[in-house]
This record gives C-alpha cells, sequence and structure tokens, in this order.
C-alpha cells in the first residue's frame, strides 16, 4: 500500500495526499458527529451539510493544494522545467485530479455515516442532489483557487494566504445571505417545509464551476509561459476570468431568496381535550411527544380561549404573518425534544410575554410581589401540571378547581402582567 502511495504521489513523500484526506475526512465527520445521535433526522439538513461543512474543510484544501502547487510547479524544480513537454495542461489536469480525488473523497467519508443515518431516520422527502453538488463543487473550486495561488507564488509558504482567504469567504457567508449566491456557507440550515432556493441552487453550481475552470486554465497558461511561446490560450484563460467575475458581481448584487416553500405540506393531526395540534409529515413520529408535553398544561389551566391550535412551523412557512393569535407555533427540530415547547405555552398562558413586554429590563424572583414575579411562578405551576416545584411559588399548595376559577377570573390582569392589581388565590 505505501508503495502505491508512494509512486501515486511521487515525487512528493507518501503522505502528502492521505495526510489532507483525513484530516478533511476528521473535520466533516467531527462537526456531524452531534447530530448523528438525533431521535430522527431530517434531509433538508443533511444536504445542507454537504456544503456549510466547508467552513473549515475548504480553507484546509485550499492550503493543501497550495502547498503542492508550490512543491511541484516550482520551475527550479528539476520535474517541473519550463521547457519541459509535459509543462501546462497535463500536468495541471494530473495535480487537480489527485487533488480533487483525494480531498473530496476523504470529504465525502466524513459525511458518509450522516447520510447513512438520515436514509434509515428521516421520515420524509429525499436527498437534494442539486444542493449536496454545489457543496462538492464549492469544494472543487477551493482546491484549484490554492492550486493556482501556489502555481503563482512558487513556494509552498504561500498556503497560509488560501486558508484565511477562504476562512475569510466563510465567515462572510455565515454572517448573513448577501454572499449566499457565491458562496458554499449559508447563514442558516434549512428546516423541514423549506428547500433551497433551485434557481440559486443552480447559480451556485455554475458558478463554482466556472471558478474551477478560469483557475485551472490560468495555472496551465502560467506554467506553458514561463518562457517565451505563442500565446494563444491566453485570451480564453481572460474570458473564462471574467464570466465568474460577472457572475459574483449578479449574485451579490441580486441576493436571491434562500429558500423556496412548498405549498401544502403533508400533516398529521389529532385532538386533545379540545386542542388541535398538527405536525408535518417528517414530523410525524414527534405527535404523540408533542401532545404528552403540553397536554398537562393545557389541563391545569381549564377551559380558555388563548390557544386552541397547536401547529409545527414547519406548516406555516408559507404565510407566517398569517397565524392566527390562538395557534401556538411550535418549533420542533431533531435536537430539541417537544417537552422543550411546554415551557413556551405556559409562559403564553401565564401572560410572561406581556410582563416582558412591560418590564423588559427586569427578570423575576419566585415568591415576590412584583406582577412579573407572580406570572413568573403562575407560568412554573401550569408548566408542572399544576404543582409548585418551588417552596417559594405564590401558588403553593393550591388545588387545580381553586386555581382555574381565579385564573379565569383575572384573564386581562394575567395577560397585561398586573397580577400586582389582584388577590392571590387562597
Amino acid at each position: 500500500m505505501t508503495e502505491w502511495l508512494r509512486r501515486l504521489s511521487w515525487p512528493l513523500p507518501w503522505w502528502y495526499l492521505p495526510l489532507p484526506a483525513v484530516a478533511v475526512f476528521v473535520i466533516a465527520l467531527a462537526s456531524t458527529w452531534e447530530s448523528l445521535s438525533w431521535p430522527y433526522q431530517e434531509w433538508q439538513y443533511t444536504s445542507a451539510q454537504f456544503h456549510q461543512q466547508t467552513a473549515l474543510a475548504a480553507p484546509v484544501c485550499a492550503a493543501w493544494a497550495a502547498v503542492v502547487a508550490g512543491r511541484l510547479t516550482a520551475p527550479s524544480r528539476i520535474f517541473a522545467l519550463p521547457m519541459g513537454r509535459r509543462v501546462g495542461v497535463p500536468v495541471v489536469r494530473q495535480h487537480l485530479a489527485q487533488l480533487g480525488t483525494t480531498l473530496l473523497g476523504g470529504y465525502l467519508l466524513g459525511l458518509a455515516p450522516l447520510v447513512a443515518v438520515t436514509v434509515v431516520d428521516a421520515e420524509f422527502g429525499g436527498p437534494d442532489l442539486p444542493v449536496m453538488v454545489s457543496g462538492l463543487l464549492g469544494l472543487t473550486a477551493a482546491v484549484t483557487v490554492g492550486y493556482l495561488l501556489g502555481v503563482l507564488a512558487r513556494t509552498a509558504l504561500i498556503a497560509p494566504v488560501p486558508f484565511l482567504l477562504f476562512f475569510a469567504f466563510a465567515v462572510a457567508g455565515s454572517g448573513d445571505d448577501t454572499y449566499a449566491a457565491v458562496l458554499p456557507v449559508l447563514h442558516v440550515d434549512p428546516e423541514l417545509g423549506q428547500v433551497e432556493n433551485p434557481v440559486m441552487v443552480v447559480f451556485r453550481c455554475a458558478f463554482f464551476l466556472l471558478v474551477t475552470i478560469a483557475a485551472g486554465l490560468i495555472a496551465a497558461q502560467v506554467l506553458t509561459h514561463r518562457v517565451p511561446r505563442p500565446r494563444a490560450g491566453l485570451a480564453t484563460a481572460a474570458t473564462f476570468t471574467a464570466v465568474p467575475a460577472v457572475l459574483a458581481v449578479l449574485g451579490i448584487s441580486t441576493t436571491p431568496d434562500l429558500f423556496r416553500i412548498p405549498p401544502d405540506p403533508p400533516r398529521q393531526c389529532a385532538e386533545r381535550h379540545g386542542i388541535e395540534y398538527c405536525v408535518h409529515q417528517g414530523h410525524a413520529s414527534q405527535l404523540d411527544d408533542l401532545i404528552a408535553a403540553l397536554d398537562p398544561v393545557f389541563t391545569a389551566r381549564g377551559p380558555q380561549e388563548q390557544v386552541k391550535r397547536v401547529y409545527d412551523r414547519a406548516l406555516l412557512f408559507a404565510d407566517p404573518l398569517t397565524v392566527p393569535e390562538t395557534t401556538h407555533v411550535a418549533v420542533l427540530t431533531p435536537n430539541i425534544p417537544p417537552a422543550s415547547e411546554a415551557s413556551f405555552v405556559a409562559d403564553k398562558l401565564a401572560g410572561i410575554y406581556g410582563c416582558v413586554e412591560r418590564y423588559p429590563h427586569r427578570g423575576a424572583e419566585s415568591g415576590g410581589d412584583h406582577p412579573y414575579d407572580r406570572a413568573r411562578d403562575l407560568a412554573s405551576w401550569l408548566m408542572h401540571g399544576g404543582h409548585a416545584v418551588d417552596d417559594a411559588n405564590s401558588f403553593r399548595g393550591l388545588d387545580t378547581d381553586t386555581m382555574r376559577e381565579w385564573m379565569t377570573a383575572h384573564f386581562d390582569a394575567i395577560r397585561t402582567c398586573s397580577l400586582d392589581t389582584v388577590e392571590l388565590p387562597s
């Protein structure tokens, strides 16, 4: 095996190709390791990781490509003499083929476990192949640009420059969507109920491909014309340089929508004690857990008109501004259990949102006389199904029927965070 690697990487040491491949493999695997244990998977997230994980993988690939180019193409090397017959396109093709195959292979192996668990655990949809390809093309562009910088610098010491350059690109992409059309990394992952905008995905693929072609052509032309020769092909390289530049300006200036919302998403619904629960089909396994988490809160509150429906946010992306006030929007994600929604429903029923608006700079303490303190105690009582778990809670020891009557009688005071104006139940 070592002999085969030695022949493959000659005249460089045998570890020059496996080492960066292992590094990229570790980056991709470590970055997605936590998600492997999620109770279910979403294809939107998994597909997006093919470009999201380039945030660190691309700088590493670009830096190593610059090292290889600096070591192999410097004109002082006996195997890279300017008059050599294979200088130019043949050598660039060979170098980039080896680098691309090795680095992208390591990247794909690092993402393979996530794809495998998604195949098993995803409840809706399938892989978004164009999105996945856009990530691989983005990584290929990083390899080629890094290689070009190594050719221009004629030394491996240039490696920190492409690393910092592509790391800066990753930072720019993770900030907002200004550069989303021309950088692999998006500032937000798509969720169930969203798909990456196909127009932007195609644009990104075309842009990364043209950057790869342009950088490869320029590297070949630089190597070919280190001695006086006919300059045929320079105009072609200049043209391919201009095309991605124009596309970059177009992409940055237009900033298309990141996601498209499919109409009429499939859903699964159930009713419990007068409350309608609906989740996206991709969250069907979470419906029972969501009901189990919220039903004790609604039961403790008793009959009420504040919340009549609980809807999965994945069903509401199409028109979030028209969601009725009586609908609680549940945010269901693979890394957060549905039980966390109980606190949000309890806060709404206890008037916490009114307290936050009325007293934005004040916190709450259990057992206090301030209306914010009382609202927090009420939210805690509701969240725990009609039980006060804190000894200082103002509602400790009160039976459920008494609390229901009191909450109904003082609905407006609860909603407006004015519980200091009413007498507590006893």
